[in-house]
């Protein structure tokens, strides 16, 4: 299995949606992703070949990518824009590398993606139309995405071609509030 992790989607999704709906008195800048948790969700103790994992640069000080290197994942880090996020970039990352497994990979598996991300869908671009080329290759697909903001494209296509994962059901073991509540075990 591949997995292609777009931290900025699945971070800011719950925080910013989830996170009023499900822990409405949580201070926001206590949210966290816990990461080793939502790994276990997507892996379920099978063989990866790869994970693809992009976001933005943290501030100075911040070791919250010290927490993906300690479970073997080397993140592709993107300077943040002034104007606009980070999310082209880290969008444009995972998708090349999405077309790479689809222009090299000789056999068909399956790739697990954490986003919601609908950029690009109505013009045959971005996560859904790499997704379609793969898929007509035979690939299957997870989407692991929080419901309240995954594209409902994007949501159709994997339960049409692998299955479809809603975070919500696992907020509490795939986040945790700083100083406040730890993520469950799964």
């Amino acid at each position: 299995m591949y997995i292609f992790w777009d931290n900025s989607n699945i971070h800011y999704a719950g925080l910013n949606q989830v996170r009023p709906m499900l822990e409405p008195t949580a201070k926001k800048e206590l949210y966290r992703t816990y990461f080793s948790n939502l790994l276990k969700l997507v892996v379920q103790e099978r063989e990866v070949e790869n994970i693809y994992f992009a976001g933005s640069v943290p501030p100075k000080g911040d070791a919250l990518w010290n927490q993906i290197r300690k479970l073997g994942i080397t993140p592709s880090l993107l300077p943040r824009s002034i104007s606009d996020g980070e999310a082209d970039t880290t969008d444009h990352v995972l998708q090349l590398a999405l077309l790479r497994l689809y222009m090299d990979s000789p056999e068909p598996k399956t790739v697990a993606l954490l986003t919601g991300d609908g950029a690009g869908i109505n013009d045959g671009e971005g996560f859904l139309a790499d997704a379609r080329r793969l898929a007509q290759k035979g690939w299957k697909f997870e989407v692991y995405s929080w419901d309240a903001t995954c594209h409902k494209l994007l949501k159709e296509f994997a339960k049409n071609n692998g299955k479809y994962v809603e975070l919500e059901k696992y907020y509490k073991n795939i986040t945790f509030i700083k100083d406040t509540r730890m993520a469950e075990p799964l």
